[in-house]
């Protein structure tokens, strides 16, 4: 090699550039790869068959096979569309080749100051190349065909041709596939007669549609909505005052009618929803690219649960609500409610209801309503109590008493014409009737933070506050965060993920995601099996759900709930393979429903598990070793001597069971 070469490759290795025959080698390499690919592609015409949802069983649910595609040129596309859509999705459209370095570099420096992913830096182009042509997994391979794939659609069409098929593809959400459809879906318009503002929403729809639907969350898409207006009105596609009104205009959608025929429409809304998120896409893989999405859903599960809850809610519903709601557009039925349907062993959710109809409300309140869940929140304040040197016979007394938590005063009564039992109750028989009192009394021992973070521990991530309070159910949480937190009472103590998916499948049967079950011991299984024992006893004759006692096997434990002046009612229970959770209650907070959980809740919890139970196998609890069984008066909650009116048998941590004898009704105190 001359000086000169050495010289020269000394050079590149400064400045870290390849040498001159390396680039020719890096060159020869991609066209290599580009040739093979643009060889090899075969685009997307027309619809080839939508993706196929199965449940647990291999049922098959439903598909996105849908007439809900309908092709239209981009001359019959409103210009406000045409101009929403660049503005929020690929700004500099019409500068760059199929590939933006500048907005690659603007996502880039979003996410770093977010700290998360917010922004990407896929244009038009790279959108239209995913959707038409790859395939669904995500590799390095077919980001690198995104971009080749890019180039060659920018040299194959023009400008607009490219925005034409972008439109006619691009996923609207609820089963919607390009601008037309999507318009008819919301707005109940043709693309070309679509305002401003409306296209603004359709177009801030595109990010992620379940979340930014109207049908969903019209607050959260009327914000998406101002978003794109600011966004057009920054590139200068509107002026001020055009954004001003637009931001001002009430927007009216037409409501998704015929859509509810689809099964389990809220579990569906949410698994289309995160296998978009999984698979990185924006829509067009679940309408055209023949996929096969399995779910935890257990379609026996949810038809059970529909029966059940629409039977409930039926009999809660005055006589003529029915009317006065038909002359009121748009008034959901009232009360409304959600069920949530758990495998505690796993976490599949088996069924999801989250209102009474679809069609009428796309508020999914399993997953979205922060409601105050009452009573049914002190299971977690008592178990922590045993993990801290209570057991299930300590005694606190019902009685009236003042608290005081940064000097102010807070006297905790009872429901009901008597507010106090004026006597001492042990922990079994207090969490089984539900006592307030005892309740609180407890909470101020072991400390609310403690219970709190109990709770937090068992699957609740809502905001708590940790005031004494907060062991009444006091704090606003949601049902489907209620399921979880107590999937740990019926498993040994172990906070299970949740699952809604379980596997997803391309055309040729290759797995592009597949579920492991996660499962995290968060308290101890003793403590879990005694608070299980003690939460059979509420479906008996002198529990909360009294009403329901006669109609279950032993081996279902439950919980009820209903807060101040019966706002909401509340019951969660659960057998060893099952946890099952209804909230009943009206959207307005400030009507009241006027029953309690046992009363509102309870008849669809049952009907719903008696169904379940019919044919299934008889499970039950199974007690972990160091518990032991010991006999003690039901008074005291101390050994039983030959003298106590009434005895039980009660479960202790062994070390934990008591050592001395009654000294209400024995002759002596001393241990045995």
């Amino acid at each position: 090699m001359n000086a000169d070469s050495k010289e020269t490759n000394s050079l590149y290795k400064k400045l870290g550039l390849i040498p001159g025959w390396r680039w020719v080698t890096v060159i020869l390499v991609f066209l290599i790869f580009a040739v093979s690919v643009i060889t090899g592609i075969k685009p997307i015409g027309e619809i080839r068959g939508g993706t196929a949802f199965y449940d647990i069983h291999g049922t098959l649910i439903t598909t996105t096979a849908t007439p809900d595609r309908i092709e239209i040129p981009l001359s019959d596309m409103s210009p406000h569309l045409l101009h929403a859509f660049i503005a929020v999705e690929d700004s500099r459209f019409y500068k760059h080749p199929g590939l933006d370095p500048i907005g690659i570099a603007r996502a880039l420096l979003h996410n770093i100051q977010r700290g998360r992913i917010v922004a990407g830096g896929s244009t038009i182009t790279q959108q239209l190349a995913k959707n038409m042509y790859l395939p669904a997994t995500r590799s390095f391979k077919r980001k690198l065909a995104e971009v080749v794939l890019s180039f060659y659609l920018e040299i194959r069409f023009s400008k607009n041709e490219i925005l034409e098929r972008y439109l006619n593809l691009v996923y609207l959400g609820h089963g919607a596939y390009g601008v037309e459809a999507g318009a008819h879906l919301y707005f109940g318009k043709r693309a070309s007669d679509l305002s401003l503002a409306e296209a603004s929403m359709l177009a801030g729809i595109t990010r992620a549609p379940f979340y930014y639907s109207p049908y969903r969350d019209l607050d959260i898409a009327l914000d998406r909505m101002k978003t794109v207006i600011n966004r057009m009105l920054i590139i200068g596609y509107i002026s001020e005052d055009e954004a001003k009104n637009a931001s001002n205009e009430i927007i009216q959608t037409v409501g998704l009618g015929r859509r509810e025929t689809r099964p389990a429409p809220y579990f569906m809304d949410y698994v289309i929803d995160e296998t978009l998120k999984l698979l990185g896409d924006e829509g067009a893989l679940l309408y055209s690219g023949n996929l096969k999405i399995h779910t935890s859903l257990d379609i026996k599960f949810q038809h059970a649960a529909e029966k059940a809850f629409a039977k409930g809610l039926d009999a809660l519903t005055p006589q003529n609500t029915e009317k006065k709601s038909t002359s009121q557009a748009k008034i959901p039925i009232q009360p409304q409610g959600a069920l949530v349907v758990l495998d505690p062993r796993n976490g599949h959710i088996k069924a999801l209801i989250g209102g009474r109809s679809y069609s009428e409300t796309q508020f999914n309140r399993a997953l979205q309503a922060m409601r105050q869940p009452g009573s049914s929140f002190k299971p977690f304040f008592y178990a922590a109590a045993l993990d801290n040197g209570f057991t299930a016979a300590s005694t606190l007394p019902c009685e009236p008493v003042t608290f005081y938590r940064q000097r102010l005063p807070y006297t905790p009564t009872d429901y009901g014409e008597f507010q106090y039992h004026f006597r001492w109750l042990t922990l079994r028989e207090a969490l089984v009737t539900s006592c307030n009192v005892v309740s609180v009394t407890l909470a101020n021992i072991i400390g609310p933070e403690t219970g709190m973070n109990l709770a937090k521990k068992l699957g609740v991530q809502s905001p708590l506050g940790p005031n004494l309070s907060l062991v009444l159910g006091t704090s606003e949480v949601t049902p489907f965060e209620m399921t979880l937190a107590f999937a740990p009472l019926a498993n040994g103590g172990k906070r299970v993920q949740p699952i809604f998916i379980t596997a997803i499948e391309d055309k040729q049967g290759k797995k592009l995601y597949h579920s492991r079950v996660r499962t995290l011991q968060v308290i101890d299984p003793r403590t879990a099996f005694i608070i299980t024992d003690i939460l059979k006893q509420v479906i008996s004759p002198w529990g909360t759900a009294r009403s329901i006692s006669s109609r279950f096997l032993p081996e279902v434990a439950a919980k009820t709930g209903s807060t101040q002046g019966y706002t909401d009612a509340w019951i969660i229970g659960y057998t060893p393979n099952i946890v099952c959770s209804v909230y009943i209650g009206n959207d307005n907070p400030s009507v009241l429903l006027g029953k309690s959980g046992g009363a509102a809740a309870g008849p669809i919890f049952a009907d719903f598990m008696e169904e379940v139970l019919r044919d299934g196998p008889v499970l039950t609890f199974q007690m972990p070793s160091e518990i032991v069984s010991v006999e003690i008066c039901h008074e005291t909650g101390y050994l039983a001597s030959p003298g106590c009116p009434t005895t039980r048998r009660e479960l202790f941590k062994d070390g934990t069971q008591p050592v001395y004898e009654c000294p209400w009704h024995g002759s002596s105190f001393y241990p045995r």
